[in-house]
């Protein structure tokens, strides 16, 4: 899905934007121990701007939610070599949200992902089972038909809002980098507040697709951050 040059140039972006943060790097969302982490990314660069809009995330997001959805959430994950702590419990996105009716997330790898630097764990057919926490005995086990999503960088992995998926620890000397990108049906709260953080000149750029900003936090009730 994504070029050489946009691949250096999302990296890049990626790294420039975690040095000048520094310690406060990923402070908008969830601190995930023994990942470097990076959070509302629409507005650090016209990069990331332009994967926010994919085509071919959009279309399928929409087939997933229907034409009316908004932006959820846009984050940097990288889980750091040799740290067993990033690896997480399988879980379903959509149940995080309280009264999110649809939820599409789209996996951008940035880097190769094999098993040894911890590929993302999914199980095919999982979203038409309860969530894992109230099916499966242990959530951070292996569960039955569950694969790794092995790929080269550049590939995009799209997740329906109820399948079960979870991030593994990096077994490798290199970076893991992902950008989890969250979409979502209007009546979802954004994980951390997007509209106020997208400039009038980020707006023209985006023009039509200022439709997928979501609302601001203050419209929704408030509640708890969780591990993506």
């Amino acid at each position: 899905m994504l070029s050489p040059s946009r691949l250096r140039e999302l990296r890049q972006t990626l790294e420039q934007c975690y040095e000048l943060e520094g310690d406060q790097a990923g402070s908008e969302g969830s601190d995930i121990p023994g990942v470097r982490r990076l959070c509302n990314l629409i507005g650090k660069g016209q990069a990331l701007e332009q994967l926010a809009i994919e085509p071919i995330a959009l279309d399928l997001a929409r087939r997933a939610i229907g034409d009316d959805m908004r932006w959820q959430a846009m984050n940097f994950h990288d889980p750091i070599p040799g740290d067993p702590r990033p690896h997480q419990p399988l879980h379903a996105d959509r149940a995080f949200f309280p009264h999110c009716t649809a939820y599409f997330n789209v996996v951008w790898a940035i880097d190769e992902m094999t098993v040894e630097n911890g590929a993302t764990r999914l199980v095919p057919g999982s979203h038409k089972k309860p969530h894992p926490r109230d099916a499966l005995e242990d959530p951070r086990a292996p569960a039955d038909g569950e694969i790794l999503a092995t790929c080269p960088a550049g590939t995009a992995i799209f997740l329906h809002g109820d399948l079960w998926h979870g991030a593994r620890a990096n077994r490798s000397p290199s970076t893991r980098r992902v950008i989890h990108m969250g979409y979502c049906c209007p009546n979802t709260a954004p994980q951390y507040e997007i509209a106020d953080s997208l400039t009038p000149e980020i707006r023209q750029r985006l023009g039509v697709h200022c439709a997928l900003i979501p609302a601001p936090l203050t419209s929704f009730p408030p509640r708890k951050k969780h591990d993506e």
